[in-house]
């Protein structure tokens, strides 16, 4: 048996090498792609129909012979091809005579019953074994998985190219890869590759997933532009029903539910590799559904899908997103097991609109599987015995060992272009201005940056108009050292502020990381409720330029603070911090927080020494670098976290011993169709007696923004507790209501609704040692809340980042003599697809 494996190897590339590799590209007399065109090897029924771009690619056995093209409403096509004649580009031409009862493969006018659909039988046989097919039907697999992740600039003209190269722009032309179009061009700016050895297990119903190799190059090798976006495309299941990308839940072309968004037509059956292959085509029903065109291939017998090919519309209710495609192929072993083989998936983006004229960006991901292995045993600790990415060049690999993985030159004159590009000046403004739209700073030389830019210029009562410059040292996103801090100045109270904290990566694995921090500024305590400060916290700040009515509930703190962070397993933090905090009001004459100590004598300044320990689990979250900052995915993730804050009283000048328990979950779900669910929910509770400064007040909003996890219609210190719990909850229709409504669906809008609510209660000695001018109410009798409903997706062409919220509440009166308003316009601000 051990000589028979490589025999059978050696055989196997024989044959391989002995085939011959016919491939190319269809198009009309328009130079137009022609997809689903049907390619056959003449006088069989072996053959391939062409992709969206009008490709196809066959192999014969055979030296020379004959291909032929044909479809209904076009000419037939018969061509040689030898040895020497293996690529071909073909121009059909419509046919003169075409039978009027003959139909196109297209979206049919005429929409059929479920049941009276040739293809209703095929997707039920499919519908019936998708949970049984595959890697599902062997006890364990282990598989071998190469992929390849490209990003660059596309549909670029030569005036653009000679300001970029000058006077090495001929030069540099005969490199370029054209654009699809043939006239323009394309340049590489970021190119990864990574090789995994996946194993599974379907009795314990585990997977491990170890990496082995890992490389990549281009623009934006130290920052984390490119690498976030080498993520847009995760991985998809085409089984399942929903399909999660961008953020958004389309509906799978083989969903069980698939007849209300999809018409399909079973085109024709055809012998694929000597085994019968039904094509199906589907279209979706509404153009502004979130839904694909394409065709799928399903294998006789087993019903198992062998290909798929699917693109979106670009008139699709997406923003930037000009053409998306997706391609999957599957091999299928002993009649029953279907593999994966290779996947492709492909995004063009633009800026402004989906024109065909501008220039955009690519971003192609590859992955191609091999080397499957079933039933081998392996102990059970095997697969919990996970090898782990904790620091950067762990798999870095010779350049003999990536020749022998990757023997493509596409590749290699890939990387040859982009080590050509990336340090010309023009593709270097372009990266720095992709890096301070997303992280919001500038760079002043190679170490040094200053931002962020929105939190520049803000406004209260107390301050007047706050001037903010903050800054960071940064080299890149794997920085085991920073510094990062702000200097503010406030042109009514004449003061400046100043924060500043050091953080340092003792430990890649475990990640450990240290801090040290000091802060003196004015902060809006009330501003979110569960709050540690550990290493990765961050300040709610209150500010804006715009808010209602006056905000003189501010604090003025002076804060020292130490901090301990190691995550435990991927995604769980366990983290240790003690802070020194000296707090009194901003504004004594309009916002007290008097208080009576133990002796009945009246305070306004309180020192709390406080320790924090708290748990954060973030399962599936993404994150970029491996310093001690880590840039988060935007990928959908649950969080919880919960957090023991202890109060020390006479230790270094404590004023008070108090226990506070508090937790927060939140949870996003996809509901297909329907769109996104955003819930959250927070709870807390604070043993022993403390005064206002140290309790917990229902975070309100008083600026015309909206802010996450707090109240519009309430005012700030209208509600102080010492125990509460409240939820707020988002339905983001993601177009699934406005798409279907006449003229409405053009301004592609999408629609929301919203509801927040929070209990609380406030002891009765809690409230005895208060001596502030804020009367003590909590939501104790009734529950406070506030639902709403809103409009995203405003904007122009394809910049739409505003969201207006249309916000009511219950009965409600301010104890505190200030009004709040019944029903306010909120405004929002986010980009995103």
């Amino acid at each position: 048996m051990k000589i028979l494996v490589p025999i059978l190897f050696l055989l196997t590339c024989f044959v391989s090498n002995a085939q011959l590799k016919i491939s190319g590209q269809i198009v009309n007399v328009n130079n137009e792609p022609l997809p689903y065109i049907n390619v056959y090897f003449k006088n069989t029924t072996n053959g391939t129909v062409t992709g969206f771009d009008g490709s196809f690619q066959l192999t014969s056995s055979k030296k020379r012979g004959r291909i032929e093209i044909s479809c209904v409403g076009y000419e037939t096509l018969s061509l040689k091809f030898s040895t020497k004649k293996t690529s071909f580009k073909i121009i059909l031409k419509e046919a003169s005579n075409v039978l009027d009862e003959i139909v196109i493969v297209s979206k049919p006018k005429k929409r059929l019953k479920k049941k009276e659909n040739p293809a209703y039988r095929i997707l039920k046989e499919v519908w019936s074994r998708k949970k049984k097919n595959g890697l599902k039907l062997v006890k364990s697999y282990q598989y071998r998985k190469l992929q390849t992740t490209e990003v660059g600039l596309n549909n670029l003209d030569s005036l653009f190219l000679k300001t970029i190269f000058k006077k090495e722009y001929k030069e540099v032309l005969k490199e370029l890869p054209p654009n699809d179009d043939g006239i323009n061009y394309y340049i590489p700016l970021f190119l990864s590759e990574t090789v995994k050895n996946i194993y599974g297990n379907n009795i314990l119903n585990i997977e491990r997933e170890d990496i082995e190799a890992e490389k990549n190059d281009g623009v934006n090798k130290d920052g984390f532009v490119f690498e976030r976006m080498s993520n847009t495309f995760n991985d998809i299941d085409i089984h399942k029903n929903n399909i999660e990308i961008l953020k958004k839940s389309f509906v799978s072309p083989i969903s069980t539910t698939g007849f209300e968004t999809y018409d399909y037509v079973l085109h024709d059956s055809i012998i694929v590799n000597n085994k019968k292959t039904y094509a199906i085509y589907f279209f979706p029903r509404r153009d502004g559904d979130l839904a694909f065109e394409g065709f799928l291939w399903v294998a006789d017998k087993n019903f198992s899908i062998t290909k798929i090919k699917m693109k979106i519309n670009k008139d699709i209710n997406l923003n930037f997103v000009r053409r998306l495609s997706f391609e999957k192929e599957f091999i299928i072993k002993n009649d029953s097991i279907y593999l994966s083989k290779k996947d492709v998936y492909t995004g063009d983006f633009t800026l402004t609109d989906k024109s065909d004229d501008n220039k955009g960006l690519t971003i192609k991901k590859t992955s191609s599987y091999s080397n499957y292995i079933f039933d081998q045993e392996l102990s059970d600790n095997f697969y919990s015995e996970k090898i782990i990415r904790y620091k950067p060049k762990q798999f870095h690999q010779n350049k003999i060992y990536w020749d022998s993985v990757s023997k493509s030159t596409e590749k290699k004159n890939t990387y040859k272009l982009i080590h050509s590009v990336k340090n010309q000046k023009k593709i270097k403004q372009i990266s720095s201005v992709l890096n301070t739209f997303s992280t919001g700073y500038f760079s002043l030389g190679s170490n040094l940056q200053f931002g962020q830019y929105w939190n520049t210029i803000v406004k209260n009562s107390v301050e007047g108009l706050k001037i903010k410059l903050g800054y960071r040292t940064f080299k890149t996103t794997d920085d085991r050292f920073r510094v990062s801090g702000f200097v503010g100045y406030g042109t009514k109270d004449k003061r400046y502020k100043f924060g500043t904290e050091i953080k340092y990566l003792v430990s890649y694995k475990p990640r450990i990381g240290v801090g040290i921090s000091y802060l003196k500024d004015i902060e809006q305590l009330g501003g979110k409720l569960l709050t540690t400060n550990g290493l990765n916290a961050n300040v709610f700040d209150p500010n804006a330029l715009f808010s209602r009515g006056d905000n003189y509930f501010l604090s003025d703190v002076n804060r020292t603070a130490i901090k301990f962070d190691i995550e435990l397993k991927k995604n769980l933090h366990f983290g240790i911090s003690a802070a020194h905090n000296v707090i009194k009001s901003a504004s004594p004459t309009y916002f007290s927080v008097d208080y009576l100590d133990d002796k009945n004598n009246i305070q306004s300044e309180v020192t709390d020494v406080s320790t924090d320990i708290y748990i954060a689990y973030t399962p599936g979250r993404f994150e970029y670098g491996f310093g001690i900052e880590q840039k988060m995915g935007r990928n959908l993730f649950p969080s919880l976290v919960v957090n023991y804050h202890r109060g020390y009283k006479g230790f270094l000048n404590g004023d008070f011993n108090y226990d506070k328990i508090q937790f927060k979950y939140s949870q996003p779900i996809l509901l297909g169709k329907i769109g996104l669910m955003i819930a959250t929910v927070d709870g807390g509770k604070t043993f022993g007696k403390v005064p206002i400064t140290l309790l917990s007040p229902i975070p309100a909003n008083q600026t015309y923004w909206l802010t996450k996890n707090t109240f519009s219609l309430m005012n700030y210190y209208d509600f102080v507790t010492d125990t509460y719990i409240s939820g707020h909850f988002e339905q983001h229709f993601n177009g699934f209501i406005l798409n279907r409504i006449p003229l409405i669906k053009h301004l592609k809008l999408r629609s929301l609704i919203t509801f927040k609510t929070v209990y609380g209660t406030i002891s009765d000695e809690n409230i005895a040692i208060n001596k502030s001018n804020i009367t003590y109410a909590a939501p104790t009798d009734k529950l406070y809340y506030e639902y709403g409903f809103g409009l995203e997706n405003i904007g122009y062409k394809d910049i739409r980042p505003l969201r207006v919220d249309f916000i009511w509440r219950g009965k409600h009166t301010s104890v505190n003599g200030l009004p709040s308003p019944k029903f306010a316009v909120r405004i929002g601000i986010k980009v995103g697809f």
